[in-house]
């Protein structure tokens, strides 16, 4: 195999295992951002229970941009690497 293949295979393994890592971890805050939710709807009524939700809710939130950013770069890793891997095989 040529260099640009198999710089183009790795990109392309990095880009999916980026993507695959984005998702898997979209759905565990996903899912702490239920658990908080539900856990605080209880105590939303007085100003103590709206304060700790809204403090718990924003740690949770703080990953979105880095899990949207993952996802976003795995997908141009992913067409950087079929791209490379497209342009570079023989031409006959």
């Amino acid at each position: 195999m040529k260099s640009k293949k198999i710089i183009g295979l790795v990109v392309l393994i990095f880009g999916v295992a980026l993507f695959i890592f984005a998702k898997i971890e979209q759905r565990r805050v996903s899912g702490a951002k239920g658990m908080v939710n539900k856990s605080t709807s209880m105590f939303s009524g007085n100003a103590i229970g709206n304060t700790v939700g809204d403090v718990l809710k924003g740690e949770v939130s703080q990953y979105d941009t880095q899990l949207r950013l993952c996802e976003i770069g795995g997908i141009i890793l992913i067409v950087l690497g079929g791209g490379i891997l497209y342009f570079s095989r023989k031409k006959r």
